[in-house]
């Protein structure tokens, strides 16, 4: 049988406990379960307010991001991307990254990835230099 979800207009739950470490600002995060039928991997929608964000880390499995609304930002090694609605985006396994929604906007992303592979023992970088109040504007 397949499982049918939909993210338009939906707000989410509150950040899980296990996962608040993960962001910035965990009280503008929402979080909502979706169908997944392929082995070993979950899918969400997480919902970030304008200027939510995760931390850095990495997934030992990797993750793939679907932009589904709203305009967000990927850091990686290779810099500071602006992503908006339509956008995919592959973490390789193992890849230092962050990725939330700009300043001046909130974004939704469609994650898949298995569940609870994130290390936050990373290093900060440049997390917070990289992220001026304009970006994405």
């Amino acid at each position: 049988m397949d499982a049918f979800g939909n993210t338009t207009g939906q707000s989410g739950d509150p950040v899980p406990d296990q996962l608040r470490s993960l962001f910035n600002n965990p009280d503008d995060v929402r979080v909502q379960g979706l169908p997944c039928a392929l082995p070993g991997l979950d899918s969400l929608a997480v919902h970030f307010g304008a200027g939510a964000r995760t931390v850095p880390h990495q997934h030992v499995g990797g993750q793939h991001l679907v932009i589904v609304e709203g305009v967000g930002v990927v850091a990686d090694d290779d810099g500071v991307h602006v992503v908006r609605t339509g956008d995919v985006i592959s973490n390789p396994p193992g890849a230092w990254h962050w990725h939330g929604a700009v300043p001046g906007e909130g974004m939704t992303h469609v994650t898949f990835e298995a569940a609870g592979d994130f290390d936050l023992d990373v290093e900060q970088r440049d997390w917070d230099d990289t992220y001026p109040s304009g970006l994405g504007a």
